[in-house]
């Protein structure tokens, strides 16, 4: 695992993309000296579903896709990822396990960023750290507004007008 390989080429493409929007040169020159790149083969596995995490990743080059397993073992197919999208974010926010398994489909190129990467650019650069945060909650917010449309629709589909989901944990407020 080493760092980015081309720097100049990093410095173009990030801010080409939402996760590093908004952010100035210093705050990416900063985020390119803490990614690491990993170069992947069809077929293998970035990471598994129910591991732990440490890392996001970002798609420089190449596809991937998102796979969930069911309780039953059936593998359904998520998303494809291409270049410019990332993944892996969620583990970064809520420190929980992997919430599905990501396989490259195409030669690949990746980008990663880690948790204690991410705790450095608070500690360095505390307006880059919060612009970063916020382009990931709004990659988030995105991401639940077309999950919330999907299962609207399906279930409407099935005709299903009492589908209700309820939170799995309700947390008191803070007073």
């Amino acid at each position: 695992m080493a760092g980015v390989s081309n720097p100049e080429d990093a410095l173009k493409f990030l801010p080409t993309i939402a996760l590093f929007g908004g952010l100035e040169e210093n705050t990416l020159n900063r985020i390119i000296s803490m990614l690491q790149e990993h170069r992947l083969e069809p077929g293998q596995e970035v990471c598994k579903q129910g591991d732990v995490g440490r890392s996001m990743f970002l798609v420089r080059h190449g596809e991937v896709v998102v796979t969930r397993q069911t309780e039953t073992g059936k593998t359904i197919r998520m998303v494809r990822m291409a270049e410019g999208e990332f993944f892996g974010e969620m583990t970064l926010i809520d420190i929980q396990k992997r919430s599905a398994t990501v396989l490259v489909e195409q030669p690949s190129t990746l980008y990663s960023l880690s948790n204690r990467d991410l705790y450095k650019l608070y500690q360095e650069d505390v307006p880059g750290y919060v612009m970063v945060l916020q382009n990931i909650c709004r990659e988030l917010s995105r991401r639940l507004r077309t999950t919330n449309a999907r299962m609207t629709e399906m279930a409407a589909d099935a005709d299903d007008d009492s589908t209700q989901i309820r939170p799995a944990v309700r947390r008191k407020p803070i007073p």
